[in-house]
Order: C-alpha cells, then sequence, then structure tokens
C-alpha cells in the first residue's frame, strides 16, 4: 500500500489544528497564611477581587477566655474563635441578611451572665421564640433569611441538648463574654460528629463566604505552650498573647496533645522548662490537611500574614508537610508580610527576629531543612517615620541576614497598625505580573480622602469626625483619611490630632493648597482618591455620589459642582457682599469655565470646587505643579488632554465669609487662568 492515499485523506479531512497559543492566566491562586484579626485588612481586600481564588490557612489552637471553656467542655474540639472571625470578614456585605447574621454571630453574652438566662437565650433561638430572645438578638435574628434561621436554630438545639447532658454529668458551662458564633459553631462540630475540619467547611457554607477557609492541621486537639528566653513557662495561648508577659523574648513554642496537656501543664503552675522540653519529646507534630497541602503546591502567591506570631503563625509552620508543600511549589512567590507594630507577645523583636523565628518554625527545629530562597522570595517592612514612642516593629539593614533586594520597605499602614490591603494587593499583583502573563481587571479596594488644611481651628475637629464616621463598606472600600497641613499658626494641628484614624502630613519648605494635595497624594495608598477641604462649608456624605460614580459608571473623574444646588449669585454675594471682589469672583468664574470650553472643549460649572474624586490611575500619571488654586485648572487641562472625561454632580455647599475664613483672592484666579493657558500652548 502507497502512501498517497493517506496522504489524500489527510488533504480532505484539512490541516490538522494547531495548538492555540496560551492566554494570560486571568485567575490568581492566592495561600495566605492567616490568624484571627492581623490579617483583616489584607484579607478583604483579596477575597473582594473577582478574579482572586483565595484559601485562607489557620491553626485553631486559641484558648483564652470563653474559647478555652468551650474546647474544655467539649473535649477534642479546637478553637473556634479564629474560624469564626475570618467567616465573618468572608462574608457578603451588600445583603442585611448577611450583615445581620455577622452581628449576630459576634453579639456577646453579658459578663457574668447566669447559666438560667444564658440557657434560655439558647433554648429561644433554637424555637425561633420572640418572646424568650432579649430585644436586640430578635432585632438580629429576625432580619436572617429562612435559611439562616433554620441553621442556627438547629446547631443551638444541638448544644443545648449537649449542654443539658453534661449538666447530668456534673458540668456546668459558664457562658460569660461567650460569642454566639462560637455556640453556634460547637453545634455545628457536634452535628458533623465532632470532624473538626468538616465543622469548619460546613460552617463556611452556611455563612456563604467567598473564599476557602481551611484548618491547617487534620484537626489533632493540640494545646500552644511557649518558653521565655529568661526560662519562663507561658503554658497557654492565652499567656502567649497576653500584655503582661513582654519583658523578654519568647525562645521556643512547643504543641502538647489534650492528655497530656490537662495533666503534666494545666494542673502544673510550677512547670519547669526542663520538664517542658521532656514533654514536648514525647509529643508528635500534627499532620498538613491534605486539602491544605494541595491549595499550597497550586498556589501562584503564597502569604506568610501579619498577625500574633508567636500563636497564629509560627504554629502553623511547625506543622508536619507545611514546608515540604512549599518547597514542592518552585513557580510561587512566597512573600513574608510582618506587622507593623508591635504585639503583646513581640514588645522585644525586630524585623529580623520575626524573619529568623519564621524560617525557623518552617524548618521544625531543623527536622525540614530547607534554603531560605525557596521558601520566601520577598518580605514586606514597615519604613519607620519618626516612632519615638517605639510601637512601630524596627527593621535594621545592616544585621538583616538575607538580599535587601527581597525587602520591600515602605509605609504600609493605614490606620493604627493596619496594614492598607489594597496596596499589598497591588503590590503583590506588580509581582506576580513580573514573572507570569496574568490579566487582572481594575478593582478598588481602599479609599483615600485628602483633607488640605492651613488656620481651620474653627472647623477642622467637626469635619474630620464626619469623615470618619463615613463607611464605604458598601462599597467594598476601606478608607484612609490623610490631612495635610500647609503650616498653620493656630490649634488646627493639636484638634486634627485629637480626631483617632486620620493621618496627619505637614509640608515643609512649600505652601498652598494644590501642594497639599500633592503631598497627599504621594501618601495616598488608595485606588480611589478623593479631595475635601477642612473648610466646613461641604457636606462629606456627598462623597458617596463622588465614590459611587467613579465605582459604579465607571468615570474616572467625578467633580462636585456647587453651581447646580446653589444660586451663584446668592452665594457671592453672601461671601463678598458686593463691590469689585463681587463682580471679580462671579465673572472670573464664568471666565474660567469659558476658558475651559475654548481651549479644551470641555465645559466644566465648577472648575474650583474642593470635592473632587479620582480612579487614582487617572491621577497619577500627570505629573502636577501647582502649589495654589492652579492645580484646579492644571488638573482640568492635563486630563482634558489625556481625553479623560469629566463628570460634573451636584453637591452641597455652605459658603463662609472672609471674616469667617475664606482665603480665595483674587491672584488666585489670575493664577488659575494662567494655568489653562500655560499648559494648552
Amino acid at each position: 500500500m502507497t502512501i498517497a492515499p493517506l496522504l489524500d485523506a489527510v488533504r480532505a479531512a484539512g490541516a490538522p489544528p494547531t495548538p492555540a497559543t496560551p492566554g494570560p492566566k486571568t485567575r490568581l491562586n492566592i495561600v495566605l497564611f492567616s490568624g484571627g484579626t492581623g490579617t483583616h485588612s489584607i484579607t478583604a481586600a483579596l477575597a473582594r477581587h473577582p478574579q482572586v481564588a483565595l484559601t485562607i490557612l489557620i491553626n485553631a489552637y486559641d484558648d483564652g477566655h470563653s474559647t478555652g471553656r468551650l474546647r474544655k467542655f467539649i473535649p477534642g474540639m479546637l478553637g473556634p474563635s479564629d474560624v469564626r472571625k475570618n467567616i465573618g470578614r468572608l462574608m457578603k456585605t451588600g445583603d442585611d441578611c448577611h450583615r445581620a447574621l455577622a452581628e449576630f454571630s459576634d453579639h456577646r453574652l453579658p459578663v457574668g451572665i447566669d447559666f438560667a438566662p444564658a440557657m434560655a437565650l439558647v433554648r429561644a433561638i433554637a424555637r425561633h421564640d420572640r418572646l424568650n430572645m432579649e430585644p436586640k438578638v430578635w432585632a438580629l435574628f429576625e432580619r436572617l433569611t429562612v435559611k439562616q434561621a433554620a441553621w442556627a436554630g438547629r446547631f443551638c438545639h444541638l448544644f443545648e441538648e449537649y449542654t443539658w447532658k453534661r449538666l447530668k454529668e456534673g458540668v456546668r458551662f459558664d457562658f460569660t463574654d461567650c460569642a454566639l458564633g462560637n455556640l453556634l459553631f460547637a453545634g455545628c462540630y457536634l452535628e458533623n460528629a465532632k470532624d473538626f475540619n468538616r465543622t469548619v467547611q460546613a460552617f463556611g457554607e452556611c455563612y456563604e463566604i467567598g473564599a476557602t477557609l481551611l484548618n491547617v492541621t487534620h484537626g489533632e486537639n493540640l494545646f500552644l505552650v511557649a518558653v521565655k528566653e529568661d526560662g519562663t513557662v507561658l503554658p497557654s495561648e492565652a499567656d502567649i498573647v497576653s500584655a503582661a508577659n513582654t519583658r523578654s523574648k519568647i525562645a521556643e513554642i512547643l504543641l502538647i496533645g489534650e492528655d497530656v496537656y490537662r495533666a503534666e501543664i494545666e494542673a502544673n503552675p510550677a512547670l519547669t522548662p526542663g520538664r517542658l522540653k521532656e514533654i514536648s519529646r514525647q509529643q508528635s507534630a500534627p499532620e498538613l490537611n491534605p486539602e491544605a497541602r494541595d491549595r499550597i503546591r497550586s498556589a501562584d502567591i503564597i502569604v506568610y500574614g501579619p498577625g500574633t506570631q508567636h500563636s497564629s503563625l509560627f504554629p502553623s509552620y511547625l506543622t508536619r508537610g507545611v514546608s515540604e508543600a512549599i518547597l514542592d511549589n518552585r513557580g510561587a512567590d512566597k512573600v513574608f508580610i510582618a506587622n507593623i507594630r508591635r504585639d503583646h507577645d513581640i514588645q522585644q523583636d525586630d524585623a529580623n527576629d520575626l524573619a529568623r523565628k519564621f524560617l525557623g518554625a518552617l524548618s521544625r527545629g531543623g527536622h525540614a531543612p530547607a534554603e531560605w530562597k525557596d521558601v520566601v522570595t520577598h518580605f514586606f517592612f514597615q519604613k519607620l517615620e519618626g516612632d519615638s514612642g517605639g510601637a512601630y516593629i524596627p527593621f535594621n539593614e545592616s544585621t538583616f541576614p538575607f538580599p535587601m533586594d527581597t525587602v520591600h520597605l515602605r509605609d504600609w499602614e493605614f490606620q493604627e497598625g493596619k496594614h492598607a490591603g489594597g496596596y499589598v494587593f497591588q503590590q503583590l499583583e506588580q509581582i506576580v505580573q513580573s514573572r507570569m502573563a496574568i490579566a487582572l481587571e481594575p478593582h478598588h479596594d481602599l479609599v483615600s480622602i485628602v483633607v488640605p488644611v492651613l488656620n481651620e481651628e474653627r472647623t477642622v475637629e467637626a469635619v474630620l469626625q464626619e469623615l470618619t464616621a463615613l463607611d464605604f463598606q458598601n462599597f467594598g472600600l476601606s478608607k484612609e483619611i490623610l490631612l495635610v497641613d500647609g503650616g498653620s499658626t493656630d490649634r488646627t494641628l493639636e484638634l486634627a490630632r485629637s480626631v483617632r484614624g486620620v493621618k496627619i502630613l505637614q509640608l515643609n519648605g512649600v505652601s498652598g493648597r494644590g501642594a497639599a494635595l500633592r503631598r497627599g497624594l504621594e501618601q495616598a495608598r488608595g485606588d480611589l482618591i478623593l479631595f475635601y477641604p477642612a473648610d466646613g462649608e461641604y457636606r462629606a456624605t456627598d462623597l458617596y455620589n463622588v465614590a459611587g460614580s467613579i465605582l459604579g459608571h465607571r468615570y474616572p473623574v467625578v467633580f462636585g459642582t456647587r453651581a447646580i444646588k446653589t444660586s451663584l449669585e446668592d452665594r457671592l454675594r453672601q461671601v463678598y457682599g458686593g463691590g469689585v471682589a463681587y463682580t471679580l469672583s462671579k465673572y472670573g468664574g464664568m471666565l474660567l469655565s469659558m476658558l475651559t470650553l475654548l481651549l479644551y472643549n470641555r465645559y466644566l460649572s465648577d472648575t474650583l470646587t474642593g470635592v473632587k474624586g479620582f480612579d487614582a490611575k487617572a491621577l497619577r500619571d500627570l505629573d502636577l505643579k501647582g502649589t495654589g488654586p492652579d492645580l484646579d485648572l492644571e488638573l482640568v487641562a492635563k486630563l482634558s488632554r489625556a481625553n479623560r472625561y469629566i463628570l460634573e454632580i451636584p453637591v452641597d455647599f455652605k459658603p463662609r465669609t472672609r471674616a469667617e475664613g475664606k482665603k480665595t483672592t483674587i491672584a488666585d484666579g489670575f493664577r488659575a487662568v494662567w494655568a489653562l493657558l500655560r499648559y494648552r500652548f
């Protein structure tokens, strides 16, 4: 047989298809080692991005307060608190029923509550009994869906049955300060045949979380013990995180099985380090959850998160199989994110100590040796600026044992020790895109509100309080507030510092509103930027409409115009009275609008408004130069030349007079006109 018929058949069928060229990856697999609250903002940022497949790995060794009492009351169960906390921030926030469920789960029974009224509440939830449910709890319970109320009632019923059974055995549970969510978890644990890992999965499904939450181990019921450098034994997780034990560094952490822990450690307050080490040598390290192993091996990014390091993070790395799974994943970026500020367990540690202890835990004391470069590729450390009080964790470049090109040293903080989650994600995105093709859609996570100020002691405190009260959670946004002072000589700075949650910046060598705004932009971490003055003339809640217009309608730039809701003439007369100043202001504003139309083919009714919003990417490429109100027109000019559409929406405005602090002058108007001309020709 000749080959010709075969060739004819191939030609008739057509040429074989050319293998498709793989396109860019469209989903990012991220594994985050987490604890209870330390990774809150980072978790929220990662979970909100629609193209991130997030897996959170936790241990559940917490044993303090009501969690410890629950673990003792239900032998074999690990602590539910970190499970509840992580689930709470992974829930949907857009629906009222989910917000109610989060509040319901976090509701705590009163400190010192007696057994009878506590059991009456559990029974009322189990039976959906409004009459016997305290009003605050019922107000939340009735907002739940039928499905949510059903499983909450079922879990309470199971816990109630178990509690009566234990009472007959002579064991009474102390409900004081116990979160309802922990009781619900306990009921779910009983329903799932006391399988902890299966309970974590089932509990997450009940709350409809948008990520995968896994216990890092098989579910071995272990207890955490530590030894300090001075020989002090910390016999529980609660002692490790206690503020009372801060004078000496923690040298070693150990995991002890429940039976041995109850008999040898809990019952022996005079335990010596030597005896503790004898006990620990008889213990086996916990085994890695198989699903966690698979997630680690397939991750694009592995993040070792911040938090209470000696209880929430280091014990997870001691799990047998964690280091091996990380080593198996040769392609992932592996990022260690250090705490920003000191926690109770790291009062004496610096960033180098955290890195060293992290690698020591991963090696399990030398039982799983690994080259550092195979388990960590990047370190995120906080850049210190004027930390006179010693609250921040210092980083010493001269003694850091690893290459400095692995270190990202910047200001990660946006509020009281919390990481700017969206900013962290931006850096992770840049790292991963440097080695692999991935197309991630733009996604907003953090809004930065930049507030320029100069001698505004009459209004600054009230304005900042209004801004701190704004809640952008319905937009899926966290917020930071940056106040930039241009050299105030009154009590402005003193009053601003009295408002919590505001970052204070000061200008050096320059002055003017434009310079203040530019300084704020340099420090802002948000992917959405809002400008808002401290003069009390605007209404803070109008920022919701500005942010919503950017997010919902995809407008990159939004100006809040004063020319729609208020009468121009009435407003100017109120400010200037009459005469030359009134005339120049009235027709000067019109001139700026007309020049903008003539020079840039854009008509704006209010070019000098103090309320503006931007997608950060649209703003940061402009190379702004202005130092005063000329910056407003520089923005208009450069945005117009970049073909950026500017949406105007009405905002409320209550003008003040010169006697009340009005600062805009005729000279500012001339500089604004010059800016329009300068950037056009």
